[in-house]
């Protein structure tokens, strides 16, 4: 599909960087653009965590954090509107919304 090489692995970085910071990915972009030794700290110990929106935590029906998607081959908006069309095609939802 002439993606990159590196899109797995970017895309597993959004989801577990989502999760485990219990946030979607833009969201964490904001957090470390205003906190960048703490956020590189992270990213450092762990080695998964992507700085792009693309990773957006997946809800259940009654609002409990079920998991994360993470998606890498486009823009990172265009990223997390798949993650989104995807998470809501599958009866979910994103976020912190229910």
């Amino acid at each position: 599909d002439g993606a990159s090489l590196f899109r797995f692995d970017i895309a597993k970085a959004k989801a577990s960087g989502a999760l485990g910071m219990g946030a979607d990915t833009r969201v964490l972009a904001t957090r470390a653009a205003s906190n960048p030794v703490f956020f590189q700290s992270i990213a450092a110990a762990t080695g998964q965590m992507a700085f792009s929106p693309g990773g957006v935590l997946i809800r259940d029906t009654d609002g409990a954090l079920i998991g994360a998607v993470g998606i890498s081959g486009d823009t990172g908006e265009c990223d997390e509107a798949c993650a989104i069309a995807g998470i809501q095609a599958a009866g979910l939802f994103h976020g912190d919304k229910k």
